[in-house]
């Protein structure tokens, strides 16, 4: 991608840290209550194992200011949504962790359900509000755990606005007190970058990547492609003439795109919550300090490990 060199000259290594914080921007300060004892997991299938959680903390008299929401709060893994079944009663629940003054921190996946009647994705697809494909001008369909997904395109006006709809749709059906963003590398599943099969329906009918330049690099991290587990290099963003230009391609864009969803999570939630925000995030570049406190390495606990509010992995656990 574009590369900015900046360079520093202070004659201490305080003072170059102090320069470089001067230019890309100083973090700020998480809420109190986020320096306190949360509870997380993935695989709570339903809100009576979450309650039951809870219960058996306070019976134990273990100190308990977070819950967390993994994923199966939402119905078919979407976005913006609460499962009606497993998950009925979830927004009363939060009412009570709140008299008990314990917070509640939903995730939030990148990847929107692509499906055709679907609100979100029929209105973003109508105003550009979606990363496209180089390879059909229409939007970049990828894959992750909703299934077929839309990518928010943030350089559009129109995906920061749709973003923070869908926030505020949920802000509506449940108070939650910060977000967890997730998969946001951008995560995909598909082989080449990009489902390009669903709009040929024929899998395999044209390799998305037969003829462009990103896979013939002298080095890539790990030896991979780079459109290795994300979506594909070619993917383009909203532009000043609207998109008609291609020019602000996934490739120069990649590392930027969870800063710019973070910084929208933080203007919703600055906005919702006129309180300081919380967001942890699992992607991240220089300078979201700005807008997220926390950083994870998502499944560190796989490999025996803790992670501080830095995330920093610090704790082994033994075997």
């Amino acid at each position: 991608g574009v590369i900015n060199l900046y360079f520093f000259y202070p004659s201490t290594a305080d003072n170059v840290l102090k320069k470089y914080h001067d230019l890309i921007g100083r973090p700020y300060m998480v809420p109190f209550w986020a320096l306190g004892f949360h509870q997380c997991r993935w695989g709570w299938k339903s809100l009576a194992k979450v309650k039951e959680v809870v219960s058996k903390l306070e019976e134990a008299d273990i100190p308990l200011e977070v819950m967390w929401g993994d994923i199966d709060y939402m119905h078919n893994k979407t976005d913006f949504t609460i499962d009606p079944v497993n998950y009925k009663g979830l927004p009363e629940f939060v009412d009570d962790l709140h008299k008990k003054k314990i917070r509640y921190v939903p995730i939030i996946d990148a990847g929107l359900n692509y499906s055709t009647t679907d609100k979100y994705i029929m209105k973003g697809e109508r105003n550009g509000a979606f990363i496209k494909s180089a390879n059909t001008s229409r939007t970049l369909i990828g894959n992750v755990w909703p299934g077929l997904t839309a990518y928010v395109d943030f350089l559009s006006p129109y995906g920061d606005q749709l973003w923070k709809e869908g926030l505020t749709d949920l802000y509506e059906m449940m108070k939650f007190d910060g977000i967890w963003l997730d998969m946001n590398e951008l995560a995909n599943w598909c082989d080449n970058g990009e489902c390009y099969y669903n709009w040929t329906n024929t899998k395999g009918a044209k390799d998305p990547h037969d003829f462009h330049e990103f896979d013939k690099l002298p080095y890539t991290p790990g030896g991979s492609p780079l459109y290795k587990n994300t979506i594909s290099m070619t993917g383009y963003h909203h532009s000043y003439n609207d998109f008609q230009d291609k020019n602000y391609k996934e490739y120069n864009m990649h590392g930027l795109w969870p800063v710019y969803q973070e910084k929208s999570t933080h203007e919703f939630l600055k906005r919702h919550l006129e309180k300081r925000p919380f967001i942890m995030s699992r992607s991240s570049f220089v300078g979201a300090g700005l807008y997220t406190c926390l950083l994870y390495t998502s499944d560190a606990a796989d490999e025996g490990l803790g992670v501080d509010l830095g995330g920093r992995r610090i704790i082994k656990k033994k075997k």
